[in-house]
């Protein structure tokens, strides 16, 4: 029998089926993720965690718009047990992928504050500062 017969015995299944196997648990559906390109725009802060990990915080710019248009985003970035802190560097073009995270506070003045935080699942490095090397991936 030709693979073209077997695929055609396959039953075909409309998305909104699909979705409904993930019906008693809907929460599997539930994500918030981000995907940026951008410019690492402050040196890295690295410490380490209690459990004794890296623990890395960065902010990534990002710039929208064209010619006298343009406005810069900032985006505050954390990392967890990344093995090469020191290829994060200012100046760097990346590819960020992560999580979003609110997190809300009370400040010196008692009124609640509000800030978001990418928490970094990967990272590819575009290309790096003048004078640095070739792009690569992490």
């Amino acid at each position: 029998m030709s693979l073209l017969r077997t695929l055609n015995r396959v039953p075909r299944q409309h998305p909104a089926s699909i979705l409904r196997q993930f019906s008693t648990t809907p929460s599997r559906l539930d994500f918030s993720r981000v995907q940026i390109i951008g410019r690492i725009g402050t040196e890295p802060e690295i410490s380490q965690t209690s459990g004794g990990s890296s623990m890395i915080k960065y902010a990534v710019a990002t710039s929208l718009g064209y010619g006298e248009k343009v406005s810069t985003q900032w985006h505050r970035v954390i990392a967890f047990g990344y093995p090469n802190p020191e290829r994060i560097t200012k100046g760097a073009k990346v590819f960020l992928d992560g999580d979003l995270q609110l997190n809300t506070y009370e400040g010196e003045d008692g009124k609640k504050h509000t800030n978001v935080t990418i928490k970094q699942r990967s990272i590819s490095i575009l290309s790096r500062p003048q004078g640095s090397g070739e792009g690569e991936s992490a």
